[in-house]
């Protein structure tokens, strides 16, 4: 597959809480957004990830040596990482080191600005490094369990577990052998996805065979009549949590 076209991943490393509002509008924007509080075991995962996006808070943890160490060997290691600094600190001279002398390539981000521009500046910073691909929408892979979904189909209740997600649509298993014709239209489909329940309705695009199980997966894609921007945004949300639990998990491995 040819490089970045799904995208690149977007961490941000000890993030301060005054990013929390900017965050989320990214998540909003269709970047793949993700948290990390330490830098080791960051650094080692990064090294599977050789496209990714880093924002790094150089307010916490370390000191200034570290930190610039720390970016240094990132930039020496990792020549296909983004890397950009956020802080509070309007220092003229450590701009200029990590601008000028380590040529750190998402920019040197003053968090004071507020929280409208300090996401305007991120937003064009991720759209410049190609953040989204080609992608448009952002998916979560949903491990067994976390996601289930029920549909009434001629009076009988479908039930099923979700393989994937994305504001656009969903990859569902029946948990029977049920297979449903494409161009069948699924009406009020109540998910729940780690506690979150949303209504949607859709049509059935696709489905592939999984012959170790002998089910169908369908692939479904909302119709946008069942999705109001406060829903859609709810659904955004899910998947950025989702996503954030299986980064965790692979954090803890790293």
């Amino acid at each position: 597959m040819e490089s970045g076209v799904l995208g690149k991943k977007v961490f941000f490393l000890y993030p301060p809480p005054v990013l929390t509002e900017v965050i989320d509008a990214l998540t909003r924007q269709e970047f793949e957004v993700y948290l990390a509080r330490d830098h080791g075991k960051l650094r080692r995962l990064l090294s599977t990830l050789p496209e990714a996006i880093l924002f790094v808070d150089i307010d916490e943890e370390l000191d200034e040596v570290g930190w610039l160490s720390y970016v240094a060997n990132l930039r020496r290691d990792l020549p296909g990482l983004g890397i950009g600094v956020i802080t509070l600190n309007e220092n003229a001279e450590l701009r200029r080191k990590y601008l000028m002398d380590l040529q750190v390539q998402c920019g040197f981000v003053i968090l004071n600005i507020g929280a409208s521009r300090t996401a305007e500046i991120l937003s064009m910073t991720l759209e410049a490094n190609e953040a989204r691909g080609r992608r448009k929408f952002v998916r979560a892979l949903c491990p067994p369990g976390m996601g289930l979904f029920a549909v009434d189909l001629g009076g009988a209740t479908l039930r099923g577990e979700l393989t994937d997600l994305s504001s656009a649509g969903m990859a569902a298993k029946p948990d029977d052998d049920t297979s449903l014709r494409v161009g069948t239209l699924l009406k009020d489909i109540s998910l729940s996805i780690k506690g979150n329940r949303l209504l949607v309705s859709g049509v059935v695009v696709a489905k592939r065979s999984e012959e170790s199980e002998g089910k169908d997966v369908h692939v479904v894609m909302f119709t946008p009549d069942s999705l109001d921007e406060a829903r859609r945004e709810k659904l955004k949300a899910v998947i950025s949590k989702v996503n954030q639990l299986s980064m965790d998990a692979a954090l803890e491995r790293a």
